[in-house]
């Protein structure tokens, strides 16, 4: 399963949380949410192989993280929910 992102539901306040330097996240189908972030997502590609792209122009966005996907965030703020 792929690694879907989509903008920050505006319901989402990450106000209390505290700034992000660099942070794995190792999917296991939990929510992540990042504001002001800089995403890059590792996802398995058909071939077993590991490809990497970068979420450009998405600094605030959400999106489950089925297993086998990673995001490595730096900057702003990110938070995960199971």
């Amino acid at each position: 399963m792929a690694f879907e992102e989509k903008p920050l539901d505006s319901s989402i306040n990450l106000d209390a949380v505290l700034e992000n330097r660099v942070t794995m996240i190792v999917g296991k189908g939990q929510m992540v949410y990042w504001q002001g972030s800089n995403v890059t997502v590792y996802e398995i590609d058909d071939e077993g192989r590991e490809q990497a792209r970068k979420l450009v122009g998405m600094p605030n966005g959400q999106g489950l993280a089925p297993e086998g996907v990673k995001l490595y965030i730096t900057k702003g703020k990110v938070t995960e929910q199971s």
